[in-house]
């Protein structure tokens, strides 16, 4: 059995060096099924079988806008208004809703101004989706109003990288120069 199963691939070996075309073929025909099934496994895997993390991922629901363009076609997106928001944040199915708004600003304090990635959320955020406070606080009630003052909370990362994890930089003033919104 075993000398049939060595027998069958001197056979396919002798095969293959005979027709190198076929041989080409045929293997970047299975390198190209197994890639792409690689790939759409990974996707499937990240957006529907892996929880979302967060605390509860059952219970955990993203709003969105929908709306009709003036040419008739149909979309969806992240974001709201304020009003919006208020009104889904009032709704009693909804035990904590927050906001979030992507961006980027520049950080000018030192000899290098340095482009870095912002989100501007609302105080419920550190809560609904799970986010450790390493040092300081989170926002306050009037912080979280839309004219409220301004807080900053920065990354471990860039609290490393720009002020070498130094603790004394907790209540200073954050430097940016400019700052946009997607």
């Amino acid at each position: 059995m075993l000398d049939t199963f060595f027998r069958d691939v001197k056979h396919s070996i002798r095969m293959f060096v005979k027709s190198p075309g076929f041989t080409l073929t045929a293997v970047a025909a299975l390198a190209l099924g197994i890639g792409a099934n690689t790939a759409i496994f990974s996707i499937v895997n990240a957006v529907l079988l892996k929880p979302v993390p967060v605390p509860n991922p059952d219970s955990f629901v993203m709003l969105m806008n929908t709306f009709v363009s003036r040419t008739g076609e149909s979309g969806s997106g992240p974001g709201a208004s304020p009003a919006k928001f208020q009104h889904w944040r009032a709704q009693p199915v909804l035990t904590e809703v927050s906001a979030f708004r992507n961006g980027v600003m520049n950080y000018a304090a030192g000899e290098v101004v340095e482009q870095v990635r912002s989100m501007q959320m609302s105080a419920d955020a550190f809560s609904c989706w799970g986010l450790p406070i390493l040092r300081g606080r989170t926002y306050t009630t009037q912080e979280d109003l839309p004219n409220g003052p301004r807080v900053v909370l920065i990354s471990e990362g860039f609290w490393t990288r720009r002020f070498a994890a130094n603790p004394q930089i907790l209540g200073r003033p954050f430097c940016s120069v400019g700052s946009r919104t997607p």
